[in-house]
């Protein structure tokens, strides 16, 4: 290669009788030099230019994981504050197995009933299921009351915390015989009652 280069160049320093001759010669060279630069030249170049397209994806990952890093004792003062929230969210039932909140929820349900003045006849426990973030507990109740006493009943269920529901409410007057002796007699509305009460603890 660098004899034949070396021939070329004493060719073209030589006076040359035809024109043609020189031009080949020139254009010879400069595909020889084109060549050069193609061969080795530019995968140099390209070679140059990955390198530089790695090096600034890399300054500017280590550049976002320096600020990730930065902001990690924020980030988990507020997950633990999320967390605190939550074990202290009174919408659900304070217990963290499902036997326990079903236990939970039959005490507030005599309480409630026993507060309005009612009668508890029977109580039955719903499998509790998963929905979302929560699991989902119920007891079938059965009481005997008024209607006044019904009515701070279920006020006292669905406005009170933790949150309950009342569903499937099924509601059958008592017929109470009049005694044909007291003409006085008071009778009042008595009503047997079956609902459910739904109530939700969190997700273990």
């Amino acid at each position: 290669m660098g004899g034949f280069l070396k021939n070329l160049i004493e060719r073209l320093n030589q006076p040359m009788a035809f024109n043609q001759s020189k031009l080949s010669a020139i254009a010879i060279l400069l595909g020889l030099i084109g060549l050069l630069v193609l061969i080795v030249v530019y995968p140099l170049w390209s070679l140059q230019q990955e390198y530089q397209d790695s090096v600034e994806s890399y300054r500017f990952k280590l550049e976002h994981l320096k600020q990730v890093a930065s902001e990690k004792d924020h980030l988990a003062q507020r997950v633990e504050g999320i967390r605190a929230l939550a074990q202290k969210n009174e919408a659900f039932l304070p217990t963290n197995t499902a036997a326990l909140a079903t236990a939970e929820l039959q005490t507030l349900i005599k309480q409630a009933v026993s507060e309005a003045g009612g009668e508890l006849s029977s109580t039955q426990v719903i499998p509790e299921r998963a929905e979302e973030n929560a699991v989902r507990v119920g007891v079938k109740v059965r009481i005997s009351a008024t209607t006044p006493m019904l009515r701070q009943m279920l006020h006292h269920f669905e406005s009170g915390k933790p949150y309950l529901f009342i569903d499937n409410l099924n509601i059958r007057p008592i017929r109470i015989p009049r005694n044909p002796n007291d003409k006085n007699q008071r009778i009042e509305d008595r009503l047997s009652v079956d609902f459910d009460v739904i109530g939700y603890m969190q997700a273990p």
